[in-house]
């Protein structure tokens, strides 16, 4: 007599949860290769434990961008580094490789390293010499990208076709992709570029060392090097004014004490440093340049998420099994009495909750391979995260195997030792069965109520963002990033643009509005005293354009780009916190020279909503504007009736007629909110479209569940429905007798949930300063659906049989 047959995996509660299981298995295999893609970060570089990154708060925030004599010089001094390196990774987009005689574009996105990083990253070189990467005319490239675009040692490469230097390729290097170095396909190097320059913070730098670093060792030295830096350059300034004769003898003395009682206490003694070990920077958000960091939230939500998504469909199992004791138990009985040991059949058990197992994961990865990228579209990188993450695949096998068998053996040891004898009276006590059965599904509903919740509030939450108020017109307005080129003839790009009818008008800034890390200035306001500001570079129509009001002086005036050094306006916040006036000045660019201040604007919201309002500027420059404060975000305000596709394409076409190159360097023209959504809010919307799937996902495999266990309570009670319907029980009553009971266990849940899913509502909510205020109808409102969805798939479950003739349950059952 065998126990089980293939004919038990087409019954609707088997398939049931052989979809619940399949489903769990693909969500955790992506999950936890996302998770662990971010945990892992660095790690596959070799000595990653010996490698620190160099952060500075010489710009007025900790920044790990630093100016190269600070970099070279720890490099130098500290005696435990072994070796070092910079990386410039303010970087190009694409390279010109020559074919058939003419120059055709690859898009290779290019930093700039100096050769000492090589050894500090352990560079893997597949071909070449790195002996002959010792100036600013070489370059290596990625194996991944030579094979891509057929890149050969020795063959010369273009930057831009408007200049005739070349750099050649010396050497091909592979490097493991989820690293600080992946964004990158090819580097050139830097050679002396900004070596020299002390106050021009370009460069990020890593340090190889034999021992832990001291970062009080590497701050005194810092501190030291800029002294002299710094110093240095106040006694050349004395020289050659004293030169110049401009100024007395104890004049210059005077001036010079001053001087560098300044350079003193606003720059030296305030100067912090940290260096961060390579594996830990992931984590950090105030990352500089190219440096995406991971949020550790995201992270072990989707680790908690995969876990929960297990343990709910291997509930589905286990109350799958103890469902159907009543069924089997005959089956199992007599054939012990006719002589199977309790050994044999216990394995028996086991092996068919493999068989389960094994047909789930099949399933599993069909959805991994051909559904998962559909459905979650660029939230997940599946080729980097998930297809080359060999040890989750493993354990996303080994796992679900192991479950199985952890929990079929209680069921197959609790199925088997009830006496022969008292099995085929069918006198069996399964009370304690119910008991554990009904627990489990409490633990789905509940974590399928949390997951509605947390849902519902990120979604919220994102659609806050969307909405919220920043301070300035951000209705119908498209951005796009230009080149130097086009930013030259800003002025030509206007008077074409408004030619077209859709277009109303246009202004420029030198970056994107909403960020996080912007140019940062420090200049002192008194002798105890000193400003700390976000500034940001904006064309002199700026605050009529975007509509934003000046609440004293004056705003920008086309005659501001003529001043010598520049005029700034301040939001309101610095103006009432630090009491300025328009008859202060304020440092230049240098810090060298004061600009005026012109006038105090309304608080704008220029950085993403997880920060406070803070010190911010608006600033022209002047006649003597320097390269990085070039004007190239162009913004266009388009009519609310304008075709955006057309008016998106006109736009394009506009710009490659300024600049044929345009088109290569593929910066797209976007709305407003898409600009600021890629830009600052991209890990958010990545977690809200997780959250939701698997929440999802996790609610379906509790209704999987659910209804199999009602399905087969039905079945078993069939007899009973069937005499309670003889004697006069409507079809009403009868599911009503099933949904009181879960009823009672959603209620139950829901009440557990509520406070589960504000803690982890709250903390995700505590990483914004401004954000969806957590109100109580989110919490009804989930509890509703939840208990809703549970109620309806119990009547959908209980239907059938409550709505059969008794006449013929009854004599079936005979």
């Amino acid at each position: 007599m065998a126990l089980f047959k293939f004919r038990h995996l087409w019954t609707l509660p088997a398939l049931l949860n052989i979809a619940g299981i399949a489903v769990a298995v693909a969500a955790f295999y992506i999950l936890m290769s996302v998770a662990d893609y971010d945990l892992t970060f660095n790690k596959g570089i070799k000595h990653y434990e010996k490698i620190y990154n160099l952060r500075t708060n010489i710009s007025g925030s900790m920044s790990n961008i630093v100016n190269r004599p600070l970099g070279e010089e720890l490099g130098r001094q500290l005696p435990m580094v072994e070796s070092y390196g910079c990386l410039w990774p303010w970087v190009d987009y694409s390279l010109y490789v020559k074919r058939e005689g003419e120059y055709q574009q690859v898009k290779i996105r290019t930093g700039a390293i100096s050769k000492g990083l090589l050894n500090t990253f352990d560079f893997k070189i597949c071909a070449g010499d790195t002996s002959r990467f010792d100036a600013m005319d070489k370059i290596i490239i990625s194996r991944h990208n030579a094979e891509t675009f057929g890149i050969e040692l020795g063959e010369h490469l273009k930057y831009d076709l408007n200049k005739p230097d070349e750099v050649e390729v010396v050497a091909i290097y592979d490097i493991p992709s989820n690293t600080e170095l992946q964004p990158f396909g090819a580097f050139r190097n830097i050679g002396n570029e900004y070596l020299n320059a002390e106050g021009w913070s370009v460069t990020s730098y890593f340090y190889k060392t034999a021992i832990p670093i001291d970062n009080k060792m590497a701050e005194q030295l810092a501190k030291k090097s800029l002294h002299l830096m710094y110093h240095s350059k106040i006694a050349e300034a004395v020289e050659e004014i004293e030169k110049q004769g401009l100024l007395g003898k104890e004049d210059l003395l005077e001036q010079k004490a001053l001087s560098e009682k300044y350079v003193d206490s606003a720059l030296i003694d305030p100067l912090k440093v940290d260096l961060i070990q390579l594996d830990k920077i992931h984590f950090e958000p105030e990352f500089d340049g190219f440096h995406n960091p991971a949020n550790p939230k995201i992270t072990y939500t989707l680790l908690i998420l995969a876990i929960v998504l297990i343990i709910i469909a291997y509930i589905n199992y286990v109350n799958f099994f103890f469902a159907r004791v009543p069924q089997r138990l005959k089956n199992i009985n007599t054939m012990k009495i006719f002589g199977s040991g309790r050994l044999h059949l216990v394995i028996m058990l086991v092996t068919e909750s493999l068989l389960f197992t094994i047909v789930s994961m099949v399933i599993a990865f069909v959805i991994v391979y051909a559904v998962a990228p559909t459905i979650l579209g660029d939230a997940v990188d599946m080729e980097s995260m998930v297809y080359s993450n060999h040890k989750m695949l493993v354990i996303s096998i080994l796992l679900p195997i192991l479950t199985s068998i952890a929990v079929s053996v209680y069921p197959a040891l609790h199925i088997t030792a009830a006496e022969p004898a008292l099995a085929l009276k069918g006198n069996v006590t399964n009370g304690h069965d119910f008991a554990l059965r009904y627990i489990l599904i409490g633990f789905q509903i509940t974590a399928s109520t949390v997951l509605i919740i947390a849902s519902m509030f990120i979604h919220k939450n994102m659609d806050f963002i969307l909405r919220c108020d920043l301070g300035f017109n951000t209705e119908n307005l498209l951005a796009v990033e230009t080149s130097q080129r086009i930013s030259e003839h800003r002025d030509e790009v206007r008077s074409l643009l408004v030619q077209n009818p859709d277009i109303i008008d246009v202004t420029w800034a030198h970056s994107e509005l909403i960020a996080n890390i912007r140019h940062h200035l420090c200049r002192p306001l008194s002798q105890d005293e000193e400003l700390a500001f976000d500034v940001v570079f904006v064309a002199d129509n700026f605050f009529d354009f975007m509509d934003i009001g000046i609440v004293e002086g004056r705003g920008f005036l086309p005659s501001d780009y003529q001043t010598e050094h520049g005029v700034y306006i301040f939001n309101k916040y610095v103006r009432d916190f630090y009491n300025l006036t328009l008859n202060h000045h304020i440092g230049d660019l240098n810090g060298s020279y004061p600009c005026d201040i012109v006038g105090f604007c309304e608080d704008v919201k220029f950085k993403p909503l997880r920060y406070e309002m803070s010190p911010f500027a608006f600033h022209i420059p002047g006649k003597f504007t320097p390269d990085y404060a070039t004007l190239k975000q162009l913004y266009v305000r388009v009519d609310k009736h304008a075709n955006l596709k057309k008016t998106m394409r006109f736009i394009r076409d506009v710009l490659a007629q300024l600049d044929p190159d345009f088109p290569y360097i593929n910066h797209p023209v976007r709305t407003f909110q898409q600009e600021m959504m890629d830009s600052n809010y991209y890990k958010e919307t990545e977690l809200m479209r997780m959250i939701s799937l698997f929440a999802f996902i996790a609610i379906m495999i509790s209704v999987m569940g659910i209804f199999g266990i009602v399905y087969f309570e039905t079945e078993r009670r069939r007899k009973e429905i069937g005499i309670r319907r003889v004697n006069g029980a409507t079809i009403w009553e009868i599911l009503s007798l099933f949904n009181v009971k879960f009823l009672k266990i959603s209620s139950i849940c829901t009440a557990i949930a509520i406070p589960v899913a504000f803690f982890f509502v709250q903390k995700y909510f505590s990483g914004f300063a401004y954000h969806y205020p957590i109100n109580t109808w989110v919490f009804v409102m989930a509890s509703v659906l939840s208990i809703s969805v549970t109620l309806l798939v119990v009547t959908a479950a209980s239907f059938r049989a409550a709505s059969e003739n008794p006449i013929n349950t009854l004599k079936n059952d005979e």
